[in-house]
């Protein structure tokens, strides 16, 4: 390789170091205010860049944001599921972790979040179309990892074969989501989310396998997921 090319590949290679760094800091400063108060000063400031360096990335804050927690926290989020669907453990056990995963990481609620605060502006608009081919293929990918778990779950008898694998499926993310956003409707709601999870395999459990509790999940493999 030339000195040139060398260069250039090193220019590229802390321009995508540098594009992480302001992705993860873009999540941190939303986490922490939302999204109204969340501001792209902020943000460069905690990477130690200039403002206007993040604007060579992004558009704006409507685009950084997409970027972050639509693109970029979704695909990780879908890369934490995959590492668990591709352990040993038997299908419930495992079904049971990628919940407690899911729930925990807020994505579903910061997904809300995003949508509800930046509304259909066109500014808002441009953003989820300019990312809209990578938000599919991680939806896709993430679908078909569960749709393989719980094919898996009927294939070896823990799952209920009579229920079709898009209804668990569709069931599935819908308690994760009620988990993960509180409907207002529900002023004095105390449910744990065990107890809500226990609901739902007591639904898709065969008989066979139903006097075992999962509210607790396994130790998580090595995988550090």
């Amino acid at each position: 390789m030339s000195i040139g090319g060398v260069h250039r590949s090193l220019r590229e290679r802390q321009r995508q170091e540098r594009l992480e760094l302001i992705l993860q800091a873009a999540e941190q400063v939303f986490a922490e205010k939302g999204y109204r108060d969340t501001s792209m000063d902020e943000i460069a400031a905690r990477v130690g860049i200039g403002t206007a360096t993040i604007y060579s990335h992004f558009s704006g804050k409507e685009d950084l944001m997409v970027a972050a927690i639509l693109d970029n926290s979704f695909r990780k989020i879908v890369e934490g599921v995959q590492a668990i669907c591709a352990t040993e453990d038997s299908a419930t056990e495992r079904l049971t972790r990628v919940f407690h995963f899911l729930v925990s990481s807020d994505f579903f609620l910061r997904r809300a979040e995003i949508a509800f605060a930046m509304g259909d502006s066109p500014e808002a608009q441009k953003a989820r179309f300019s990312r809209q081919d990578a938000i599919l293929e991680s939806s896709h990918v993430f679908s078909s990892a569960l749709t393989t778990l719980i094919e898996q779950g009927k294939a070896t008898g823990e799952f209920q074969r009579r229920i079709t694998t898009s209804a668990m499926l569709r069931a599935f993310v819908g308690l994760i989501r009620a988990q993960s956003v509180k409907d207002p409707l529900l002023h004095n709601d105390d449910s744990s989310v065990d107890e809500m999870l226990q609901i739902y395999l007591q639904g898709v459990v065969e008989h066979a396998h139903k006097n075992r509790d999962y509210s607790t999940p396994s130790p998580l493999s090595s995988s550090g997921v």
